[in-house]
């Protein structure tokens, strides 16, 4: 992505205001944050050549999440009821989010999105609903929505082609974690999202580079980068030696401690998960390559990302001691 100023300056304030959500106290001042967030997004997803009328799909959308979320603010402070209770509001972030049953949206907009607009989505944009649904709405309530997440995005990921469409239903299936990851401790979810977000930075721009959009595109490329390739799906995957293991196995055993039925559905998306990535690899690592090896001036800059996701674990074992 081309950093001019409109764009430098709509990625400065959207950072500025997620800063600004986590660190209030007050909810409507979180919710002013959060629609700055959305308008500073807008004017990136209309730089691109290849949306048509995503965005104003996505405006709408998120609009009327945050009327929904508004009014039942209002809906509580005169009834006076408790508003962890409220289904509204909970329906409200879900939209927010994108998580089941309010997903649908996700995939149909990601599909048209550039990998840079794509990445932004999967985890800026996560940043300030993710903090709501942890504070404001009861665990009993969510647990539903929570493992149905978890459980069904994957399974829909599956018959899917598209690179675009699957990294959709994986984002939909991290956002629990990270949803569960704050619920237990702000430590944690800096942690899960920081791996999360170099993670699907790596893979997404892989696949720019690489000039892919669907699984077929995989088969064609040098060793060097189907080996970084498969590094980063199986770092995204969860995979013991990889960066994206630890915060997960953290995250799975502190939500042991109150809640079994999250925990097993997290075992659950992370076991369906990793056949989906298996299968994205699966043309990588079946067909062997015969095109030319790579120069060398290419040769440090493909390993750095298999060094970070190898090293990322013990880094993460030694801050955590």
């Amino acid at each position: 992505m081309k950093m001019n100023l409109t764009k430098m300056l709509m990625m400065m304030t959207m950072i500025m205001s997620a800063t600004s959500a986590l660190s209030s106290s007050s909810m409507l001042m979180t919710w002013m944050m959060m629609e700055i967030n959305l308008m500073a997004f807008l004017p990136i997803l209309t730089k691109s050549k290849s949306m048509k009328d995503q965005p104003m799909k996505y405006f709408i959308i998120q609009s009327l999440a945050s009327s929904m979320m508004l009014m039942s603010m209002l809906m509580n402070s005169m009834t006076e009821s408790p508003l962890s209770a409220s289904i509204m509001l909970m329906s409200s972030l879900l939209m927010k989010m994108g998580l089941i049953p309010f997903h649908m949206w996700v995939p149909m907009i990601m599909k048209t999105m550039t990998w840079e607009n794509c990445l932004i989505i999967m985890t800026i944009q996560k940043i300030i609903p993710t903090m709501l649904v942890s504070q404001l709405t009861s665990l009993k309530l969510m647990m539903l929505p929570i493992c149905a997440s978890m459980i069904f995005a994957p399974v829909m990921a599956i018959k899917q082609l598209s690179l675009k469409t699957i990294m959709a239903y994986s984002s939909i299936s991290n956002s629990p974690w990270m949803i569960m990851a704050l619920v237990n401790s702000k430590s944690l979810f800096l942690m899960f999202f920081s791996v999360y977000t170099l993670v699907s930075f790596l893979i997404t721009k892989k696949f720019k580079e690489m000039n892919m959009i669907f699984m077929n595109q995989m088969n064609s490329k040098t060793k060097k980068k189907s080996m970084s390739i498969i590094i980063n799906i199986l770092s995204m995957s969860g995979m013991p030696p990889m960066m994206g293991f630890f915060p997960k196995w953290l995250i799975l055993q502190s939500t042991l401690s109150f809640s079994t039925l999250i925990a097993s559905s997290m075992i659950s998306s992370a076991i369906m998960s990793t056949f989906i990535y298996m299968k994205m690899i699966s043309p990588i690592m079946m067909i062997s390559s015969s095109i030319k090896k790579d120069k060398k001036k290419n040769e440090t800059k493909l390993e750095n990302d298999i060094t970070i996701n190898v090293l990322g674990t013990m880094i993460q074992m030694m801050t955590s001691l």
